[in-house]
């Protein structure tokens, strides 16, 4: 098994090391501002979920097994969660992610799509600089209160893995 080399922020795709952009949020920052592009093809900012609790959830791309189950693990437990938002962030077109949520019978899937707002990536310590990879985010699950506080940063370590949905719903329980 390779060693991850000793750098802030990296990632694996089969032990296979990636360096992630640095700066993920720290605990207490205010979440940077961010345009996306949602399903009807539109720009949606941050500002858009004003006064909910969210959970942001990064990841490569929706036709690989551990992004598909993620998707489905978070509409499950997002029905728990009062005042709560799931945002998927990846690379995938929107017109991809439709198709998926609906073959899944995912209603409450909200995907924001980085064909426009590429940027997000960089400010939020997601993007994934080397590898085959290189231009996609990472695998990353982070929480933030109604106030656009981060409660929660996880960088999953191995690609392949889901993130510790736990320690997620953790930080929105108490």
């Amino acid at each position: 098994m390779k060693r991850l080399p000793r750098m802030t922020n990296a990632t694996a795709l089969i032990d296979d090391p990636i360096l992630v952009e640095d700066d993920l949020p720290s605990l207490g920052q205010t979440l940077p501002f961010f345009q996306l592009v949602n399903q009807a093809l539109e720009d949606v900012s941050l500002e858009a979920f004003r006064g909910q609790r969210k959970i942001l959830h990064f990841f490569p791309a929706i036709d690989t097994p551990a992004s598909a189950n993620s998707l489905r693990t978070l509409e499950t437990l997002g029905k728990q969660l009062p005042n709560t938002v799931i945002l998927h962030i990846s690379a995938d077109l929107p017109f991809t992610m439709s198709r998926f949520c609906s073959a899944e019978n995912l209603s409450g899937c909200i995907h924001l799509s980085t064909m426009r707002g590429r940027d997000m990536l960089k400010n939020y310590g997601v993007l994934m600089m080397t590898s085959k990879l290189a231009g996609l985010p990472a695998r990353v699950l982070m929480v933030a209160d109604e106030n656009d506080q981060v409660l929660h940063v996880e960088l999953v370590k191995e690609l392949s893995n889901e993130p510790d949905y736990a320690a997620a719903l953790a930080v929105l329980q108490k």
